[in-house]
């Protein structure tokens, strides 16, 4: 049954504007929270656990759709969008529902008659459009503790990995967090043509290095705005040797 619901929409006056409307028409749904960007978003889901997810589409940081690859199953999404042709085909064929903005009350409320009907039968199975959206294949984010809280770091923006003991080291311009990835669980999921194992123990954003020196039979990679200086091991070197 539905009965918790955040809202994810970067323009606050329509953020303002669907809280208020919904709240009119559905006074037992409870808006337990609201964010402005995909990376917030994500935080914000994953903290609340609600049973409906209205979407903006277009965001920054990521994309509303980069947003829903990563939702449980059985939580419904209604994407919101100034962009009729992003919803049409993929939307029809599973998500509970889309919104054209601007929003119209009366489209709004069958919407929410929709969602009602849905809610008082059995749960909807995982939504086809799950299939037909383009999923990213690669790590876009991870949560790393860093002292006594939780840190969401764009693996864009991330410099390096480093193994530590049980935990893996994240290193970047923001700052730095621990995560309980190994580092060969997270190979397997970052960009290839992005990221490189230099060591046993380290991984490289490759965007982040600067130059490559040679010193000897040694290598080792500096790091843009004096970040870090990493060293490459034998094992790993062969794909700098062209560079």
């Amino acid at each position: 049954m539905i009965s918790r619901a955040v809202i994810i929409e970067d323009e606050p006056l329509l953020r303002s504007e669907l809280r208020d409307q919904l709240q009119q028409l559905w006074p037992a749904l409870q808006i337990v929270g609201e964010a402005d960007n995909g990376v917030a978003a994500l935080a914000l889901i994953d903290a609340l656990q609600p049973e409906l997810v209205f979407l903006d589409i277009q965001m920054p940081g990521l994309t509303g759709l980069e947003v829903a690859a990563h939702l449980p199953a059985l939580c419904q999404v209604v994407f919101v969008t100034a962009y009729a042709q992003h919803a049409l085909a993929a939307f029809d064929a599973g998500a509970a529902d889309y919104l054209l903005k601007p929003l119209s009350a009366a489209r709004l409320l069958q919407t929410v008659r929709r969602l009602q009907a849905r809610s008082v039968a059995a749960p909807p199975p995982p939504a086809l459009w799950r299939q037909l959206a383009p999923a990213p294949v690669y790590l876009k984010w991870i949560k790393a503790s860093s002292g006594q809280s939780l840190r969401l770091f764009m693996v864009d923006e991330i410099d390096y990995f480093q193994g530590a003991d049980k935990y893996t080291r994240v290193m970047g311009a923001a700052g730095e967090g621990l995560i309980r990835l190994s580092l060969k669980q997270l190979l397997e999921q970052l960009d290839p043509q992005q990221f490189a194992q230099v060591h046993r123990s380290s991984i490289v954003n490759l965007h982040a290095v600067e130059r490559i020196v040679r010193d000897g039979a040694g290598m080792q990679l500096y790091l843009k705005n004096g970040r870090g200086v990493l060293a490459v091991s034998d094992a790993y070197s062969r794909q700098f040797r062209q560079m």
